[in-house]
C-alpha cells in the first residue's frame, strides 16, 4: 500500500484489542492506523527530531504529519497479555525499548495537541483514592481504608466491609481478587487490603462518558449467584446477565460532568451502587472498554467515538496542562 498523506487518527494499542477493531471498521481503514506493540517487530520504525515514520506489515506508510489525533488504547506488551507466561530477557528488553520510544510520542502528540480522549497517565494524577475525595462533591461515597500490617486491638468492625483491588493484576497463576465481602479481623496482616463499605445495592450502573456525552447502563443483581457481589464474577458464573441502557437522574449527570471536569478527564466509565434511590460513586476508570456495553452499535458509543476520533472533525485536545481541581476535598 502506498504511502498516505491523508490525515489519519493513529491508535496504539495491541492485536487482541476489539474496541479497535470496531472503531476501525466505524471509521474505514484508510482514516485509521494502528500500531500494535505486541507485533512491533512487524513494522518499521524511524524517529528523528523532525518527524515520525511507521510502515505497517501491509507496507502502508504514515508520517507524523498526517496524524491528526492520535488515541492511546491498550497497547499490552507479551508480559501484560499473558502475566501466565515467563518470556526470554532480551524479547522483554527489545519490547520495552519500543513501548517507551512510543509513549515519548504520545507525550509529543500531547504537547502538540493531538492528544485526545484517553491520558494513560491518569491514574498516576488522579487515582481511585483521590477520586474517592473528590467525589464526596457530588456523590455519597462509601467508607473506605487503606490498611497493611498488623492493626493494634484489631476486631471485628460494626461496619460490613468487602475487600477490592487497586490494579486487578494477579494474584496467582489464575486468580485475581474480585470484590469480596470480608470479616477484618479474619484479614492477613501479611498483605495490603483496600476496604470500602458494603452496599446493599440492587443494581450495578456503568456510565461511559465521551467528553460531554453520557451513555449509561445498569445491571440487576437479582439474579448473581448466591455471594456473590462482583459483577464480573456474576458473569463468569451466569453468563445470562445481561447490561441494559439506564436513565441517569438529571443531578447524578450533572455530577458526572463537574467530576470530569475537576480531574481534566475526557473519557471514563463511571462504576456505580444503586440502593433505592441512591447512586453510591465507586471508581472511574479513565480508559474503561465499552464495547461489551453496545455490541450492537444501538445505543450511540459507538456513534459518538467515531465522531470525536475522526479525523475530519475537530481536534478536542487532552489539557494541557492537567489542572486538577482539589480544592479542600483532602483531609489527610
Amino acid at each position: 500500500m502506498p504511502n498516505s498523506d491523508k490525515s489519519v487518527l493513529f491508535i496504539y494499542t495491541n492485536s487482541f484489542d476489539l474496541s479497535a477493531d470496531t472503531l476501525i471498521h466505524r471509521l474505514g481503514n484508510d482514516a485509521v492506523f494502528r500500531f500494535n506493540i505486541d507485533l512491533w517487530q512487524e513494522y518499521a520504525v524511524e524517529i528523528d527530531h523532525h518527524r515520525l515514520v511507521i510502515a505497517n506489515p501491509a507496507g502502508r506508510t504514515i508520517e507524523s504529519a498526517n496524524i491528526a489525533k492520535f488515541l492511546w488504547r491498550k497497547p499490552y506488551t507479551h508480559q501484560e497479555l499473558y502475566p501466565d507466561h515467563r518470556f526470554p530477557h532480551e524479547l522483554v528488553f527489545k519490547e520495552e525499548e519500543v513501548a517507551y520510544a512510543m509513549r515519548e510520542v504520545w507525550s509529543a502528540m500531547y504537547y502538540s495537541g493531538r492528544a485526545v480522549l484517553i491520558d494513560p497517565l491518569s491514574d498516576v494524577y488522579a487515582g481511585k483514592l483521590l477520586q474517592a475525595q473528590i467525589a464526596e462533591r457530588y456523590f455519597v461515597v462509601p467508607e473506605w481504608r487503606v490498611v497493611s500490617g498488623a492493626q493494634p486491638g484489631k476486631r471485628q468492625s460494626e461496619t460490613e466491609w468487602v475487600a477490592k483491588s487497586f490494579t486487578s493484576r494477579r494474584t496467582g497463576d489464575r486468580s485475581m481478587l474480585f470484590t469480596t465481602r470480608v470479616q477484618t479481623d479474619q484479614l492477613s496482616p501479611a498483605s495490603p487490603w483496600f476496604l470500602q463499605s458494603y452496599v446493599a445495592a440492587e443494581y450495578d450502573v456503568t456510565v461511559v462518558v465521551i467528553r460531554d456525552a453520557l451513555f449509561a447502563f445498569a445491571l440487576a443483581r437479582a439474579d448473581f449467584p448466591a455471594g456473590v457481589i462482583d459483577w464480573r464474577r456474576a458473569r463468569i458464573l451466569a453468563p445470562d446477565q445481561e447490561w441494559v441502557e439506564h436513565a441517569l437522574p438529571p443531578e447524578v449527570a450533572d455530577g458526572i460532568r463537574h467530576f470530569m471536569q475537576d480531574t481534566c478527564l475526557h473519557y471514563g466509565r463511571f462504576d456505580f451502587l444503586l440502593a433505592g434511590n441512591t447512586y453510591y460513586f465507586l471508581e472511574v476508570n479513565p480508559n474503561g472498554e465499552w464495547g461489551w456495553l453496545d455490541p450492537s452499535g444501538d445505543a450511540g458509543i459507538v456513534d459518538a467515538l467515531a465522531r470525536e476520533l475522526s479525523p475530519d472533525t475537530p481536534c478536542h485536545a487532552l489539557p494541557n496542562p492537567r489542572v486538577i481541581q482539589v480544592g479542600d476535598c483532602i483531609t489527610w
